[in-house]
């Protein structure tokens, strides 16, 4: 294969650009934290020592005035050997207003962690929407209008996988056969093959009846109680239930118990076709 720039799909910049904005976003977030815990400790230190100060010559105190009708803040001193009391009591609302200020920052910290979450996921959401329809195109192209290559059924549908998710891509290396686990028991459920992926385990299961709606939410059922991560699962089978065939494939397949993609693919004696697209 070839190296450099050339040979890196659309699909996988598409998949390093979500990466990196996940991965500055957290940066963002950390050093926003930080700098709230920065502030905060200062003014809580300056305000910590300022009582101090002030505990070793007096204290302050708030005083009615009946004359006036107002409450006041004085300073009482232990003893007339003493700093301006005017003095004290500036120092003391200039902790108040330091505190006020604390507030602020807070406040704008805040605002800036949440907008830096709102634009972050906003852009993600975007990317992944391409990401989708790039590889539904992929999907189309590459499983419909080519001969899959392979000497079993598993090695032909992962070589076709392989060329629409980026994540499957080591599988066309020599070494790769190795990783990839077949006729595993997930939960009392037979799968055809499992390769493990940075994104979860791509899952493969062929079906050799007609398959119904039933039958693939049972398999996602017994999937989403595995205690391993799942990215993906193919079901391939000669034909499935005619209402999977109608317009209500669509509100089925989202009622599905599932957090991960499920793809129902016909196998054909050339090839292959699509039936749904996660």
């Amino acid at each position: 294969m070839a190296s450099g720039e050339g040979s890196v799909s659309l699909n996988e910049k598409l998949e390093s650009a979500i990466s990196r904005l996940g991965f500055w976003y957290r940066i963002t977030i950390i050093m926003v934290v930080i700098g709230l815990v920065s502030l905060s400790a200062i003014i809580s230190a300056s305000q910590i020592y300022f009582h101090e100060e002030i505990g070793k010559h007096g204290y302050i105190e708030e005083i009615f005035i009946e004359a006036t009708n107002e409450s006041v803040l004085a300073f009482i001193p232990y003893t007339e050997e003493i700093f301006s009391t005017d003095g004290i009591v500036t120092l003391f609302l200039t902790q108040i207003w330091l505190m006020i200020g604390n507030g602020i920052a807070i406040g704008l910290l805040g605002f800036l962690v949440f907008w830096v979450t709102y634009r972050g996921h906003k852009h993600t959401t975007e990317l992944e929407s391409i990401e989708r329809q790039f590889i539904r195109q992929s999907y189309l192209v590459n499983f419909e209008t080519s001969i899959p290559e392979g000497d079993t059924k598993v090695d032909k549908i992962l070589n076709q996988a392989s060329l629409v998710f980026p994540a499957l891509k080591y599988l066309q290396q020599k070494k790769s056969a190795n990783k990839i686990k077949l006729n595993e028991q997930v939960n009392g459920y037979s799968i055809d093959a499992i390769v493990p992926t940075k994104k979860g385990d791509f899952i493969v299961k062929f079906f050799d009846n007609v398959v119904t709606y039933d039958e693939i939410k049972s398999l996602c059922g017994k999937l989403s109680k595995s205690r391993v991560r799942i990215y993906r699962v193919l079901c391939i089978a000669k034909d499935f239930q005619q209402e999977l065939q109608t317009p209500k494939l669509v509100n089925l397949m989202d009622d599905l118990p599932t957090y991960f993609k499920v793809d129902l693919i016909f196998e054909e004696e050339q090839g292959y076709s699509m039936l749904w697209i996660d």
